[in-house]
């Protein structure tokens, strides 16, 4: 894959012989790029169904769905274009249309048959189509609040607590670490479970470098809040705060269940 850097790879990126990667702002026509390409696919495919454009979220993909349509309503309307892309985007349409009457498609009427979907809709849809091979028996729901999903794999996870080995002694740790106090704990998962996709694949992997990679996070965030601490405090009795902590450091130490 190259990246599309001037007009002329722009018009090449329509082409189905070539992949591109599309970096540019907001605002400057990536969506229409897209489908172009889309229409360009239309013309030269059996049935609609053989193109997949996936997209991030509902709403981009029923825009997207929508656009599409909406040029080859234009195409068949006979309207005209005075922008070189709207012109471009009604060319590409009008082969489309041709494909369309020709293989009898009926997109206008079955505009459901373009794959325009959200990656979640199109990997749930591949769990549907392989019932065996995922394991699943009911169909599966994407939830859009899957807060109580998470809430209950965090209590399930602190429950192990009253097991033994490893996987106990990891939560009565983090236990020790929040005073024991099971809601404080079960927020923090459930706040990690939502960021899963910042974390899951270094966990996953096993990097070698995933401990110096959070030791090195926890040190920047304890740094941070003790710069914090010291703003608070005026620098003429700092150095005296400091004696004083490290006196009650040593003590602490010296009687550590008090």
């Amino acid at each position: 894959m190259k990246p599309i850097t001037d007009g002329l790879e722009r018009g090449l990126a329509i082409e189905p012989g070539s992949s591109f990667i599309v970096q540019a702002p907001a605002g400057s026509g990536k969506t229409e790029l897209l489908m172009q390409r889309f229409l360009r696919l239309l013309s030269i495919v059996e049935r609609p169904e053989e193109i997949l454009a996936l997209t991030f979220t509902r709403k981009a993909a029923g825009e997207m769905q929508s656009r599409i349509i909406g040029a080859i309503e234009n195409a068949k309307a006979g309207t005209e274009a005075a922008e070189p892309h709207e012109k471009k985007t009604l060319e590409l349409a009008k082969k489309a249309l041709e494909a369309d009457n020709i293989r009898g498609w009926g997109l206008l009427d079955n505009p459901g048959r373009l794959k325009v979907q959200t990656i979640d809709s199109f990997c749930a849809s591949l769990v549907r189509l392989t019932p065996l091979l995922s394991g699943v028996g009911v169909l599966p729901e994407i939830s859009e609040k899957p807060d109580e999903l998470y809430v209950e794999a965090a209590r399930r996870t602190i429950e192990l607590v009253e097991g033994g080995g490893e996987e106990a002694a990891t939560v009565k740790n983090a236990l020790r670490h929040l005073d024991n106090s099971v809601a404080a704990l079960t927020y923090r998962l459930v706040e990690m479970l939502k960021r899963r996709d910042q974390w899951k694949r270094h966990v996953e992997r096993g990097d070698e470098g995933l401990r110096g990679l959070l030791e090195g996070s926890l040190k920047r965030l304890v740094g941070h809040k003790l710069r914090e601490v010291e703003k608070a405090f005026p620098k003429r009795i700092a150095s005296r705060l400091i004696d004083s902590a490290r006196y009650s450091a040593s003590n602490l130490g010296s009687n550590p269940g008090h």
